[in-house]
């Protein structure tokens, strides 16, 4: 079963509403640097990974930001997590290459499962088989 206290769910649509990333934070964390982390979903690795472009958007006005930061509930972030598509190579070696926000040692990840629990993961995953 979905963390609904642990976590805080979103999805970035880019200038046309198109889903282009997933993401958890942890607004009420205790250190501060994971109150303002996102970790974003690589779905065929099924993990999530600290993103610091997606985190530093975030941090921006509403009228600056690349992406549309949508706060959602756990079952639309499953929905959302069956839907959204593979970031590209570009994206991901970006990810790992942090010029803001994060340093090297706060890149780091989180199992799909420990946020969905395993049977929402299975559900995910026969989604995205489906497609």
């Amino acid at each position: 079963m979905v963390d609904f206290k642990k976590w805080q769910f979103w999805r970035m649509l880019d200038a046309d509403g198109g889903l282009a990333w997933v993401a958890v934070s942890r607004p009420d964390a205790h250190a501060r640097i994971d109150r303002v982390k996102f970790w974003t979903l690589l779905p065929g690795q099924e993990r999530l990974i600290a993103n610091w472009f997606i985190s530093a958007d975030h941090q921006l006005p509403e009228g600056e930001r690349q992406w549309e930061h949508d706060s959602i509930d756990a079952w639309d972030f499953c929905d959302a997590a069956a839907a959204v598509p593979e970031p590209s190579k570009d994206d991901v070696a970006r990810i790992t290459r942090p010029e803001q926000v994060l340093t090297f040692d706060q890149i780091d990840s989180i199992p799909l499962v420990k946020v969905t629990g395993k049977r929402d993961l299975e559900k995910i995953l026969r989604a995205r088989a489906s497609r």
